[in-house]
């Protein structure tokens, strides 16, 4: 099996004018660990993959980095859950805890009109608990049992393997939890909902197939809790225009992340990027954004408004949060 893959052109620009950085030191973390003892691979892999940035839009890369069919297995079987993700939506449901970015939803939903809403790839990453906060009650047990409802609804309809009676039984069941969601929506607290998307891609560099809790998919989940409309990217609609498109730490997460932005810029009044910045790249990722990245964008005619440092955010690592339009200048 291929293990190792020359990527000679920046994954993002497809330039070939990349320049091998000179720090290339690299510590092993909790997912290099795991890649190594799942994939019996020595630390001489690592060692092979080499820092390089890209000239043109200050994106740094991995090259060579592992195959297409290697990336899908870390994505989908290592680490198939995305546990950052998970952790997110159920810190919200059981604890009441908001995913942290600062004040970023208030400044933004303060100061756009924001009436539709699309995110890629995560669904826990970045607004959409947010306003599902602002739609409904505020009330623990209220937030509790709509997301066990919703579980149990859709782990009722795993019957594989089941003989008639318990087929049965899973039915009846699915049908109780059917109502009771539908009971608590109806306590509804916004006289408007915000029209919710997520558009997905199921990149070989993305969580999908296997990003469960309780046998659950998260995607699945997100679809029933917040009732959004899930799009395929190559099927999505060129015309479907958005007030807020949200890119929450996937844009690094995709094999084609220039038509995904361009996407973004070119169908929604505003989008709103969150990603990592660090120039040390960890050898668990084939790509990261820069902060030098947001001049290559300005460069492009594109407004962009650096918000990380208005957010208050207590940032854990190297990370920005910026504010781009292809039409509309930003006043935050």
């Amino acid at each position: 099996m291929k293990i190792l893959k020359k990527y000679e052109k920046c994954i993002f620009c497809g330039s070939s004018k990349l320049k091998l950085c000179k720090q290339q030191g690299y510590t092993n973390n909790f997912y290099t660990n795991s890649i190594k003892k799942d994939l019996l691979l020595d630390e001489k892999i690592f060692k092979k993959m080499k820092v390089h940035k890209c000239t043109n839009c200050q994106i740094i890369q991995n090259s060579p980095w592992f195959s297409e069919k290697i990336s899908f297995k870390i994505f989908n079987q290592i680490y198939g859950q995305h546990n950052r993700n998970w952790q997110n939506v159920i810190n919200f449901f059981k604890k009441g805890q908001i995913p942290d970015h600062g004040k970023l939803f208030k400044i933004l939903y303060n100061n756009l009109n924001i009436r539709s809403y699309c995110e890629f790839n995560a669904p826990f990453m970045g607004l959409m608990i947010d306003l599902f906060n602002k739609e409904y009650n505020k009330n623990s047990n209220f937030y509790k049992n709509i997301f066990n409802y919703s579980l149990r609804y859709l782990s009722s309809r795993q019957v594989a393997g089941k003989n008639n009676i318990s087929k049965i039984k899973k039915e009846i069941e699915g049908h109780k939890y059917l109502k009771k969601l539908k009971n608590l929506k109806g306590k509804i607290n916004s006289k408007e909902v915000i029209k919710k998307s997520l558009i997905v891609d199921d990149s070989y560099l993305t969580w999908s197939y296997n990003d469960n809790y309780e046998s659950v998919n998260s995607k699945a989940l997100a679809s029933e809790l917040f009732d959004i409309d899930i799009k395929h990217f190559n099927l999505v609609s060129k015309s479907k225009k958005y007030d807020l498109f949200g890119i929450f730490n996937t844009l690094d997460h995709t094999h084609q992340p220039k038509k995904i932005l361009d996407y973004a810029l070119n169908n929604s009044k505003y989008v709103i990027i969150y990603c990592h910045s660090d120039e040390n790249l960890e050898k668990q990722h084939l790509f990261s954004l820069t902060e030098k990245f947001i001049s290559y964008l300005k460069k492009r005619k594109i407004n962009c408004l650096n918000l990380t440092s208005d957010i208050h955010k207590d940032l854990k690592s190297k990370e920005i949060y910026v504010v781009c339009s292809k039409f509309n200048k930003i006043n935050l």
